[in-house]
């Protein structure tokens, strides 16, 4: 969206701080869509090469849950060799069905009655036909870098930590941090990250003062 002159610095300030999450199917246990306004036109080269937005605006950036998984494969047995990642975008054709109805949501909300004062006009991408909107959307995927999962916690033969935060099958040993969580959460990990870090404290607590009452009972 192109803004408004008079209204651009106290915009910045504010649409930094707004955040939505929603589902685009009742029966989903979790949002599967969020997004985040950005007081600042934010799109990548191979949109801004056609659409050409103006110095000053600002973006609704929509975040989905993927259906597409990638893969990271090792290229050498050394540490310093590089990996192969692919990221395989799209890989699954639903995901390309989930991001128009993403786009569309975005842009009824910027689009709205109550943001009218806050916009000039819409930039991008405006009113496409269904092969031009899935050229914009492949051409805008980036990646949010909310990795996670690597030491995922279960009890299946792919997992590798326990509920307690315990490496399985090594004494001693806990992970604390983003990879053990099963999938990516919705929205950021630093607040999940800060609750699994919270959690080990008191697990590592608890399980210090039980070694305390035992060694004193001795």
């Amino acid at each position: 969206m192109e803004k408004p002159r008079e209204s651009q610095d106290s915009l910045f300030c504010k649409v930094l701080q707004a955040v939505c999450f929603w589902k685009t199917a009742p029966e989903l246990d979790a949002p599967n869509f969020y997004l985040y306004a950005a007081g600042r036109p934010n799109i990548t080269p191979e949109n801004q090469t056609r659409f050409r937005p103006p110095a000053s605006g600002w973006s609704l950036l929509v975040g989905m849950r993927p259906t597409s998984r990638g893969a990271i494969h090792l290229t050498g047995p050394n540490a310093s060799d590089p990996l192969d990642i692919q990221a395989n975008y799209l890989g699954d054709v639903r995901d390309l069905e989930q991001w128009a109805i993403g786009v569309a949501q975005a842009r009824a909300i910027g689009n709205a009655a109550a943001l009218r004062s806050y916009a000039k006009r819409e930039v991008a991408p405006g009113k496409l036909d269904r092969g031009e909107l899935n050229q914009f959307i492949r051409n805008g995927l980036v990646t949010f870098w909310h990795q996670c999962g690597t030491a995922r916690m279960g009890r299946d033969k792919t997992s590798v930590v326990d509920g307690r935060l315990k490496v399985h099958g090594v004494e001693g040993l806990r992970v604390a941090d983003g990879s053990v969580l099963p999938r990516v959460t919705t929205g950021n990990t630093l607040a999940p990250c800060v609750v699994i870090g919270e959690r080990a404290a008191i697990l590592l607590q608890d399980e210090h003062a039980a070694s305390m009452t035992v060694q004193r009972a001795k």
